[in-house]
């Protein structure tokens, strides 16, 4: 967007997220926090740190529709005429929730760890995720909705840490958290690799989830690729 001759910015989902957070004293928002995860770093968009705990915030957006199950590992899109396997935020949350966890060890006293899984939809996108959900986790779809959660879960928990245990938190992850631009590069290298990887093994007709070959099977619905090693895993993709 131009104004004269200076472009406009546009701000993004995780812009006006972020905004809109910042208006609510009772909470206090980090972003964009990497942390290391064994051989490798760990990025976590939104970290909500109320009285209660911590609120661990992945952001998606989506167009089309998205349709699957809180528990599996791949759901579907459907999208310009194309399905894609889209991989569950929900449990990718959990290797966040489980590293940061690790980051967090150095701390005198234990959090409480909850994930919250934001899925910003454009235009007419529709989310249809049937539960059950992994435990301490949730899926929302507006800032209405997130809040009502933490509003929730924070009656239940009540006020437990203190003024001062809350500044020490934030300090520890301010300070302690991996910083540089020669960091994040290389963070978003490996995502991409990953993607990559994952793409490679559908083309090769190999399940991405356990490496065994995928096999061939019509439906009343469709033909899919199913991975040979079912019912162990339930992989399946449409051809």
């Amino acid at each position: 967007m131009k104004e004269g001759n200076r472009m406009i910015q546009q701000p993004t989902p995780e812009m006006q997220l972020t905004s809109i957070l910042a208006r609510y004293s009772d909470l206090r928002v980090m972003r964009d926090i990497l942390i290391p995860a064994d051989d490798r770093t760990m990025h976590i968009d939104f970290l909500l740190l109320t009285r209660c705990g911590i609120f661990v915030c992945e952001m998606k957006t989506f167009r089309g529709i998205i349709q699957g199950e809180g528990m599996k590992k791949y759901w579907k899109q459907f999208t310009d005429g194309n399905e894609i396997d889209f991989y569950s935020p929900l449990l990718q949350n959990l290797y966040h929730i489980k590293y940061l966890k690790q980051f967090l060890e150095p701390l005198p006293f234990e959090l409480y760890l909850h994930s919250v899984v934001f899925m910003y939809g454009y235009g007419e996108a529709r989310l249809q995720i049937s539960p059950p959900y992994p435990m301490q986790s949730s899926i929302v779809t507006s800032v209405d909705a997130l809040m009502a959660v933490i509003q929730q879960i924070s009656e239940k928990k009540g006020s437990i840490l203190s003024e001062g245990e809350w500044d020490y938190i934030c300090d520890f992850i301010g300070k302690n958290q991996i910083r540089g631009d020669a960091a994040r590069a290389a963070h978003e290298v490996k995502a991409v690799e990953y993607k990559n990887s994952a793409r490679r093994a559908l083309f090769r007709q190999t399940c991405p989830e356990c490496g065994a070959p995928l096999v061939p099977q019509g439906t009343p619905t469709g033909n899919y690729w199913v991975c040979s090693r079912w019912p162990e895993c339930t992989y399946t993709h449409k051809m």
